[in-house]
């Protein structure tokens, strides 16, 4: 009988840690999500950023030191 319970509490603790293995899988699918739009976000930053500065400005190579 004590082979019974230690196989349920093993099965048990399985069921656990696949409840929390599907509960981290879709905490990580929105933190992908997020930074796929912080990305994306962050691209349009530079796009506007670089289109700002003038190309002569750019294009002055930096003072020797």
């Amino acid at each position: 009988m004590e082979t019974d319970s230690r196989l349920q509490r093993i099965e048990q603790e399985l069921a656990e840690l696949k409840s929390g293995q599907a509960d981290l899988k879709a905490t990580l699918t929105q933190v992908l999500q997020l930074l796929s739009r912080i990305d994306g976000r962050l691209d349009e930053q530079r796009a506007t950023i670089n289109a700002l500065i003038p190309t002569r400005i750019a294009a002055v190579p930096p003072a020797a030191e």
